[in-house]
């Protein structure tokens, strides 16, 4: 993962990085790696370049606890490819199953206990939760299945990882509360966004009963999400963002929620469910947060 990391720290920054810098060695380049892969989301902005991956807290409530976490992410250069490969993204999801599964979650795994080593010192039980595909793109989201969930999100588009970001829970972890029946929990804020448009993700998890999930989005209607064994996946490209209009609003691109249970009825989850955050907190635009080249 170095090795990765190493390149696209040249390729995001080439009008600054010289030619002959060894980042293996230099420790201003060893300094930027180690803040890519082991930062505090609650602290201050760091300056962004394009493509860039903004948190806003998203890393500190997740599944709508109150746990403490350490961010690891990573965002490849041409992370979107945009045109055909966004048109293709479907509202949707389909099963994704074969090789294409299994090479997606053995990369993902890869990735996470790399992240895992490199918050927390050692290696966490990862595993893969959903597997889901869009297009040209598959979704894998893994998790420790403990009740201070460890999580990690990949997205590859073709078999090749475009961005991956996730959460490791820090010292003051608190464990997350349980699911209510026919409901749902999870985290909004999740944003990768380049100059011509971004991509939000949601993962979480689903009580008792629920068999489907719906997101009413701000940038694509109704999205589908996909539910299994408890935990749930969807994303959406979406309109480039910045850090500020993220800090502006905590709802993620996300209008409401609908659970789908499996005597097929439908019950509305309110933000404040779904979040764990007071409807005072949800309208109340974030004064910190981080955004991470």
């Amino acid at each position: 993962m170095n090795d990765t990391l190493d390149h696209t720290l040249r390729d995001l920054d080439p009008a600054v990085t010289p030619a002959d810098l060894d980042t293996s060695t230099d420790p201003k380049a060893r300094a930027m790696l180690a803040r890519v892969v082991a930062t505090d989301p609650m602290g201050s902005p760091a300056p962004t370049s394009s493509p860039r991956l903004l948190t806003r807290g998203r890393l500190t409530a997740v599944g709508g606890g109150v746990a403490a976490g350490i961010a690891a992410a990573l965002v490849l250069p041409g992370v979107f490819g945009g045109g055909s490969a966004m048109a293709a993204w479907t509202a949707t999801p389909y099963t994704v199953s074969g090789d294409r599964a299994t090479d997606a979650q053995e990369k993902c795994l890869d990735h996470a206990q790399d992240a895992a080593k490199s918050t927390t010192g050692r290696e966490l039980g990862f595993r893969p939760v959903v597997t889901e595909g869009r297009g040209p793109w598959t979704l894998v989201y893994v998790n420790d299945d403990s009740s201070h969930l460890a999580e990690i999100r990949c997205l590859f588009r073709d078999g090749d990882l475009a961005a991956a970001g996730g959460s490791t829970p820090g010292p003051g972890a608190q464990p997350l509360p349980p699911v209510p029946a026919g409901s749902a929990r999870a985290a909004l804020g999740s944003v990768v966004s380049s100059s011509e448009e971004s991509v939000r993700i949601v993962t979480g998890r689903v009580g008792a009963g629920v068999v489907g999930l719906e997101l009413a989005t701000e940038a694509k209607g109704s999205v589908t999400a996909t539910v299994t064994g408890g935990y749930f996946a969807a994303w959406w490209p979406d309109a480039p963002t910045t850090e500020e209009r993220e800090n502006a609003s905590r709802r993620g691109g996300v209008k409401s929620v609908t659970a789908i249970l499996q005597d097929g009825s439908r019950h509305n989850v309110p933000l404040e469910e779904l979040t764990g955050r007071t409807s005072a907190q949800l309208n109340t635009p974030a004064t910190g947060g981080s955004a991470r080249d």
